[in-house]
């Protein structure tokens, strides 16, 4: 959690603003919520500031404003910058101390890979091809396997098995988890083709008379 205050002196009598934003940084698509808090009247309303001081942050499909918490859904690089509050009675024409600004960082997701790892080289009919998911980081994925981007709701686990020629097609993976971050990207397509040919050599068995 991150929390900043601003004291001035020759202010004393006003409440100062706290800003505190959990959690962050941030990771795509999670929800963040920033909270300002200071005065102790219900009556506060706070005014959110994001990079500017003229850039002043108002409700939107992604940004919920309700009493002194501003809630960002769905986060997106877009939402990364400086934030800070102000806390307001319009009745009265009061304001509080402004709070130092906190700065929302947007962390990238792991990225998934698919590979082959058996057989190696040529690839035949009537082979079975195992392959496997790895993500960068963390090791308590549960994984997700998709083929020509329908999910496989059975396959969970890091590798997986196919049959040759029948379930040749492209395989792409991504893992779930309980923590932070709670998913990864998901991986690039990784096209399962027959690549060998089987010959068939035939040898005479007849005997010249």
């Amino acid at each position: 959690i991150h929390t900043s205050t601003l004291d001035t002196e020759d202010d004393d009598a006003l409440p100062k603003a706290t800003l505190t934003v959990e959690p962050n940084p941030v990771f795509p698509g999670e929800t963040v919520t920033l909270t300002c808090s200071g005065g102790s009247d219900n009556s506060w309303k706070s005014q959110w500031y994001k990079d500017r001081n003229d850039n002043v942050v108002s409700q939107s499909v992604r940004h919920s404003l309700t009493g002194d918490t501003l809630t960002i859904n769905r986060a997106a690089a877009s939402d990364q910058g400086l934030y800070w509050c102000q806390g307001e009675i319009q009745s009265r024409s009061i304001s509080s101390i402004i709070s130092e600004p906190v700065t929302i960082t947007l962390n990238a997701l792991p990225t998934a890979s698919v590979k082959i790892v058996t057989p190696q080289g040529l690839l035949y009919p009537g082979e079975t091809v195992t392959l496997q998911c790895d993500i960068s980081d963390y090791t308590d994925w549960t994984y997700r396997w998709f083929r020509y981007n329908e999910e496989l709701p059975i396959k969970t686990r890091k590798t997986i098995t196919i049959s040759l020629p029948d379930q040749a097609d492209q395989y792409q993976c991504a893992g779930m988890r309980r923590g932070r971050p709670q998913e990864s990207n998901l991986s690039s397509a990784l096209p399962i083709i027959i690549t060998g040919e089987l010959t068939v050599c035939l040898q005479s068995g007849l005997q010249s008379q």
